[in-house]
């Protein structure tokens, strides 16, 4: 089952519009512009209008640019380094960042638009795109305030999973569980939990160098996030890091077992 790059940005634009942080970030900025009222829209604009006109730019910018990027990015940083593919995807989603601006500006204040204005716009708008694309693509690097964790050179040369790409960029990061979700797979990282459109079987194939195990036929769990065995109503459970219970199947319990996740 495939799992397409736009697939793949519109689900990342769902988790964004459930995420209530990224509602309060666009929020906060929306209140500051409005009430400062930058490029003259303090003069020009009241306030409830004004506070009106910037909750739209800042939304409507956003939404474009998180899009448009995205999707570009996801289908560039298989053949190029991280932070160009970062660049580039960002520097292509400013015209239509600055098409959007334009516009509500023409809704705001009449169609005196100058062929220099939207140049200069569509200038600001790439530059700006291309610095917040940038930055996030180097933040996701790694949990934001966490400091890297010496490695050996061996680990450090190891590729990252590719079941990771599939994911959004915030939820990047060490492996944990994965869990059968109607078609598709729970996706659980240190950083949460992702939806991807894909098979578990496909899925687990991705893990790799990741060292883990399928216990059951809807879940596999990384070896070094399991936090200890137990068993409920006599049945096999591994408890995960996250307090997550996972089921063992007879099927794969022998499995488990050589893994060292059971005794005896």
């Amino acid at each position: 089952m495939s799992d397409k790059p736009m697939q793949s940005t519109l689900r990342e634009m769902q988790v964004l519009l459930r995420d209530g942080r990224s509602w309060a970030v666009l929020l906060v900025l929306s209140l500051i512009a409005g009430m400062i009222g930058p490029f003259g829209t303090y003069e020009a604009i009241p306030l409830v209008p004004r506070l009106a006109y910037w909750g739209a730019i800042v939304v409507g910018t956003a939404a474009t640019g998180t899009l448009v990027a995205s999707f570009l990015e996801r289908q560039l940083r298989p053949h190029l380094p991280a932070a160009l593919a970062a660049a580039i995807a960002g520097a292509a989603a400013g015209p239509p960042i600055a098409a959007v601006v334009a516009a509500l500006n023409i809704g705001a204040f009449g169609p005196n638009v100058t062929v220099i204005d939207l140049v200069t716009l569509t200038t600001y708008c790439t530059l700006i795109s291309m610095a917040v694309t940038v930055l996030s693509a180097v933040l996701g690097a790694r949990p934001p305030g966490a400091e890297a964790a010496p490695v050996s050179a061996q680990a450090a040369s190891q590729p990252e999973p590719a079941l990771l790409d599939r994911l959004p960029r915030a939820q990047r990061g060490r492996l944990i569980h994965l869990a059968v979700s109607d078609h598709y797979v729970d996706v659980t990282t240190e950083r949460g939990t992702s939806l991807v459109l894909i098979r578990l079987s496909d899925a687990i194939r991705e893990t790799a160098p990741v060292a883990g195990l399928q216990v059951h036929r809807s879940h596999w769990v990384a070896l070094d996030a399991v936090r200890r065995s137990l068993r409920q109503n006599g049945k096999a459970m591994l408890e995960l890091e996250t307090g997550t219970k996972v089921p063992v199947s007879r099927t794969y319990l022998e499995a488990a077992r050589a893994a060292g996740l059971f005794e005896g």
